[in-house]
């Protein structure tokens, strides 16, 4: 009987947890961007006329968006490219996609004289949501651990000088103790790493880690956020040409604008669930 006793107080089944994780990255990106190219041609001299613009007395002026259509507009040689802008400062890329574009072009009744606008603008928008959700069951009081990832080589230089190859790793990691109190709560250890690689440099991948280390105690089956990162990046940029993009109204012909805006959120969210025990066989 006393032996039956103490079998019975021994043979007691391990409680076991089932420990899920749930690690949901946000991102929401912005871009716009708005320029203008302004260009302008003067033409008579190539078609017989007088080239430039009289100053008085024999003097006469001529302009070109650079020194060569200076030249050919003033009739001393060389052809006048009508393409080539006085301001070029067009919308930059998004995304990988080029701008849109809408140009006109103001003439006189020769077509000897021409005045060109481009304006081109683009607006990007990005909305992305990656969802890792690690899981794991161990034993009361028992660490367990798993993980998934991937290992990067880099080059390590030795005292002599010679190199060699080790490895380091950038993985998804859940590490976690649990411990079942007496009212039924869970109190968990949790070490939860979030890695991705990186950009390359001369010595290897680079590696971005997440990562928090805390205790939270939680009910059985409740759902608790361990942990966030909230990052919010935004740039607005200006580019004109000196005094002319100053000008009211007038200075939107004389420079280009951006704006960027970049927001990304990680949450941890963590729960704890005790297993049914089994029942015991004598």
């Amino acid at each position: 009987e006393q032996v039956q006793q103490l079998i019975a107080k021994l043979d007691i089944a391990v409680r076991q947890v089932l420990i899920e994780a749930r690690i949901v990255e946000a991102t929401d990106t912005f871009g716009k961007s708005l320029g203008v190219k302004l260009g302008g041609a003067d033409l008579r001299a190539q078609k017989g006329g007088d080239g430039g613009y009289q100053l008085g007395g024999n003097e006469r002026i001529a302009f070109g968006s650079n020194y060569s259509n200076a030249v050919a507009s003033s009739g001393a040689g060389g052809a006048v490219d009508s393409s080539s802008p006085f301001v070029n400062l067009p919308a930059v890329g998004q995304g990988g996609y080029n701008p849109a574009s809408f140009a006109l072009s103001i003439f006189n009744a020769g077509a000897n004289r021409f005045l060109n606008l481009e304006i081109s603008a683009l607006e990007a928008d990005g909305k992305g949501k990656v969802v890792s959700s690690p899981r794991v069951v161990t034993a009361d009081q028992v660490k367990a651990l798993i993980e998934q990832g991937t290992e990067l080589p880099y080059q390590v230089a030795s005292a002599s000088g010679a190199t060699s190859i080790a490895f380091r790793k950038a993985n998804l990691k859940l590490e976690v103790t649990p411990q079942i109190t007496p009212e039924g709560n869970i109190i968990l250890d949790l070490d939860v790493t979030k890695d991705t690689v990186g950009q390359s440099t001369a010595a290897g991948f680079a590696i971005n880690t997440k990562h928090v280390k805390t205790q939270v105690l939680v009910e059985n089956g409740g759902t608790v956020v361990i942990g966030g990162i909230f990052e919010e990046i935004s740039s607005d940029n200006e580019t004109k040409v000196p005094i002319l993009g100053d000008i009211p109204g007038l200075g939107n012909l004389f420079k280009s604008k951006g704006r960027v805006s970049n927001k990304q959120e990680m949450l941890i969210f963590i729960t704890p669930k005790m297993i049914a025990e089994r029942v015991s066989s004598r």
